[in-house]
């Protein structure tokens, strides 16, 4: 099995513009924003506002900050996945230094998300013909 080929443990949900879901990656001090492309409850794929950068590979720890209705999480992860231009990040309920990540709250993030997708498939496909 290839390093970088995704193993999804849990169902992802494609967050859409406008979902309120915003995230930053923080390297080296500084904040890149980043746009959402699907969410979980153990992770989130990304793409960086500025594009790829040279410096993140597969098993690079990175740490992201989330926010959500008005709540920031900092999460700290780990790429597994780099392809189209962004990264599958995935969150461990802890680290490598042993600190927990804020799980549950983010949990609650995708599982609202999830609801929602489910909620606007259910009224496409109750569309009178």
């Amino acid at each position: 099995m290839k390093l970088d080929q995704e193993q999804r443990g849990t169902f992802r949900v494609t967050v859409r513009h406008g979902s309120g879901v915003e995230a930053c990656l923080q390297i080296g001090g500084k904040s890149l924003a980043a746009r959402v492309a699907d969410i979980s409850s153990e992770g989130m794929f990304i793409k960086l506002d500025r594009g790829p950068l040279a410096m993140l590979k597969i098993n690079s720890q990175v740490d992201v900050e989330v926010s959500f209705e008005g709540e920031k999480l900092r999460l700290r992860g780990e790429i597994r996945s780099e392809h189209g231009g962004g990264y599958g990040i995935f969150f461990p309920p802890r680290d490598r230094a042993g600190r927990a990540n804020p799980l549950a709250k983010f949990e609650r993030i995708s599982a609202h998300l999830q609801r929602t997708s489910l909620s606007q498939r259910l009224k496409v496909l109750k569309l009178p013909a």
